[in-house]
């Protein structure tokens, strides 16, 4: 199941990796954790995009 499987993002704003599983990255209300930058952000969106390549 895609939700399980785990990924690691590169935040567009500051550049720090963050590494959970899909389904955290979907769920309201969570951001990055260096710089706060909402996940629901398009440039997230193609970082998250990219990762499930």
């Amino acid at each position: 199941m895609q939700e399980d499987k785990t990924i690691t993002v590169t935040c567009p704003k500051c550049g720090s990796k963050i590494t959970e599983k899909l389904s955290y990255f979907k769920t309201p209300g969570k951001s990055c954790t260096a710089c706060c930058r909402p996940f629901s952000s398009t440039r997230f969106k193609m970082a998250i995009e990219k990762a499930l390549e």
